[in-house]
């Protein structure tokens, strides 16, 4: 019977589900975060596993990537690591693939920043992820409080799917969105 808990513990053990001994110690909320640290999407907790994001009513960018991942978009971080310019915004951006798509994503600090850089776009090259696609192939903008992304996609199918997630607004503290 111990070689059978062990063995469970062994499995289990890599998500942190034992603790000493064959004996499962119960993994709460509150056990849970303070085991995370505040850092990106992919840092690491202290069981090994990522870390999730602590919720914070604005939005970064390890929480634009996991609520793509938990609407099922399977984001992919671009593999160059390349930050994303796009005239005439001020920031640098990060881009993700989304399937055949791929989604620019612009972090600032406030809303009110997001408004002023966004004011410099030319918004006859974007259409709104409300509107039918047009032969110009316009790239979709996305906006949430301080988040503003750009998905290339003639999906429309994808398009609704990612300002679904996005436009939900960003996760906030108590909200129980980390997991």
């Amino acid at each position: 019977m111990r070689s059978i808990i062990a063995a469970s513990c062994g499995v289990l053990g890599l998500i942190g589900g034992c603790r000493g001994g064959g004996q499962q110690k119960p993994v709460t909320a509150d056990s849970r975060v303070a085991a995370t640290s505040n850092g990106p999407s992919g840092a690491t907790n202290a069981g090994g596993g990522k870390a999730p994001c602590r919720p914070t009513g604005q939005w970064t960018d390890c929480a634009v990537f996991e609520r793509l991942d938990q609407a099922g978009l399977a984001p992919r971080r671009d593999s160059s690591g390349a930050k994303v310019e796009l005239p005439p915004l001020t920031g640098a951006g990060t881009r993700l693939t989304l399937g055949n798509s791929e989604l620019d994503v612009f972090i600032y600090p406030d809303a009110a920043s997001r408004e002023k850089d966004e004011a410099r776009l030319d918004h006859k090259q974007y259409i709104e992820a409300s509107d039918e696609p047009t032969l110009r192939g316009e790239a979709t903008l996305i906006r949430n409080v301080n988040l503003l992304a750009v998905l290339h996609s003639r999906s429309d199918h994808q398009r609704e799917r990612v300002s679904d997630a996005l436009t939900a607004g960003p996760p906030t503290p108590g909200s129980g969105s980390a997991r």
